[in-house]
């Protein structure tokens, strides 16, 4: 019995260890009921509530989400809609990429990389998420 105890505390700890990551659990924005960011806090470079200061201007153009260290490249992202997005998997786990209450939903193996060749959003405020890694999360701010 003792020593099921001590393989069963290895095997979980080993577990927890493989999911760490650079988290960024206090960045975390959360979802209203239609799939729209709920997160509170001070207003971000364009005075919008709930979007960070730091969120990464990527409209009139291309954008591209990394997906690195377990954490995703911008966490925060401001795009155009019907623009063209490149999600890129450099991790050594496979990664999913879901906006919630939108139309994206894609998996990424490692190694791949999908493109998106219209973002079709409304303009708004949106959360995403990867769906293996529950602490991985993001905010994409559709204009």
């Amino acid at each position: 019995m003792r020593k099921t105890a001590i393989v069963f505390v290895a095997l979980l700890a080993l577990g927890l260890s493989a999911c760490s990551g650079k988290y960024k659990p206090d960045a975390q924005a959360g979802a209203g009921d239609d799939g729209t960011a709920t997160e509170t806090g001070a207003a971000g470079a364009t005075g919008e509530p709930g979007v960070p200061a730091d969120c990464v201007d990527q409209t009139g153009g291309e954008a591209t989400v990394t997906m690195s260290d377990f954490a995703f490249v911008p966490d925060c992202l401001r795009v155009s809609a019907g623009s063209k997005l490149t999600l890129v998997n450099e991790d050594q786990s496979a990664h999913s990429f879901n906006v919630q209450g939108g139309t994206i939903s894609e998996t990424l193996d490692v190694g791949d990389t999908v493109e998106i060749k219209s973002i079709d959003l409304a303009p708004g405020t949106y959360a995403f998420n990867c769906g293996f890694h529950p602490p991985m999360v993001g905010t994409l701010v559709v204009e």
